[in-house]
Parts: C-alpha cells; sequence; structure tokens
C-alpha cells in the first residue's frame, strides 16, 4: 500500500495530539476546518453510553455553543434518523434544508448567522459513537469542503481512543 498520499507534518500533529487528550484531536480537527470560507464553528457531540441522549463534548464557541446539555434521541427526529439510524452525513447548505431536518434549532442557528450545518457520524464497529458538526454560511458546504471533512473523519474519531481512570471509554 502506497501511503505517501498522507502528508508528514499533519501526521506529526497527529501523533502529538494523541500523546496529549482528545481536546488536542478536537483543536487540530477544527484548525483544519475554521478559517474555511464562510465557516464558522465546530461543535462535537457524543452519543451517551445508555444511547438515550447526545451530549456536545467539544466546541470552537463555547459562548453560542457550551460543552455539556444534551439533546433525547428520538426515531421520530429527522436529525436522528439520518445520523443515528442511517448513519450518514447530513448536509443543510440553506435556511430551507436547516428547518427541514433540524426543525426545533434552525431559527436559533438562523438568528447567529449560520444557514448551513452539517453533521458527520463518527461510526466505529458499526455504531454512530458521536458527530463532527460545522455551522457557516449558505452555500459554504461546498463537495470540496465535504471531501475534506470526509477525509478527517479517521482523525476525529481518535477522540474516542481515550479513556477515563477506569479504563473505559471517555464518553459523557
Amino acid at each position: 500500500m502506497d501511503l505517501s498520499h498522507i502528508d508528514a507534518e499533519f501526521a506529526d500533529q497527529v501523533t502529538a495530539a494523541l500523546e496529549a487528550d482528545r481536546g488536542a484531536i478536537m483543536d487540530l480537527v477544527n484548525a483544519a476546518l475554521l478559517g474555511r470560507p464562510g465557516i464558522h464553528v465546530v461543535t462535537w457531540l457524543a452519543v451517551h453510553p445508555d444511547g438515550t441522549r447526545v451530549v456536545r463534548i467539544g466546541t470552537s464557541d463555547a459562548a453560542a455553543f457550551p460543552i455539556g446539555g444534551f439533546d433525547l434521541i428520538s426515531d421520530t427526529d429527522p436529525w436522528c434518523r439520518r445520523i443515528l439510524g442511517e448513519k450518514q452525513a447530513l448536509v443543510c447548505n440553506s435556511a430551507e434544508t436547516l428547518f427541514e431536518f433540524l426543525p426545533h434549532e434552525a431559527q436559533a442557528l438562523i438568528d447567529l448567522g449560520h444557514c448551513a450545518s452539517t453533521s458527520v457520524p463518527l461510526v466505529i464497529g458499526g455504531s454512530t459513537r458521536g458527530t463532527i458538526n460545522v455551522l457557516g454560511d449558505a452555500g459554504a458546504l461546498s463537495a470540496e469542503f465535504m471531501a475534506l471533512v470526509r477525509s478527517l473523519i479517521p482523525v476525529a474519531a481518535l477522540i474516542f481512543a481515550f479513556t477515563d481512570d477506569a479504563g473505559s471509554p471517555e464518553r459523557p
């Protein structure tokens, strides 16, 4: 297998982040995404071990999207069906699609200046463990940007490699 396509500098950054903590992995992925045209915020969710809710465990904008809190998982929710059931990325590149897939949050996101949102599941062993979520301007989620997000999924999923003092994966 030819691995020459892996950027050595980025590989070194991932290695250093792995020696630190999951926050360093989040910071590395956030840095790769933020600053792209029209991209404003990156947040991270984890599926609670009991499978009843998702919890925000990381954010690039703690004032607007603080760590903690939770949203209940529901089979009738379009976001939950797409992310947890189908295990597929959700791309809302306009206010209209925000209202379709995030009906309870769309207006608040728009009021904060975000008319585009993507949630990409981090699937490990067939189970969605969490998501990386990006907010930005309408139309900012281009095919090129989404390819970048997809390329970062293996690095993003490393946040679940860290364990707590009891040896269990760090989960909310």
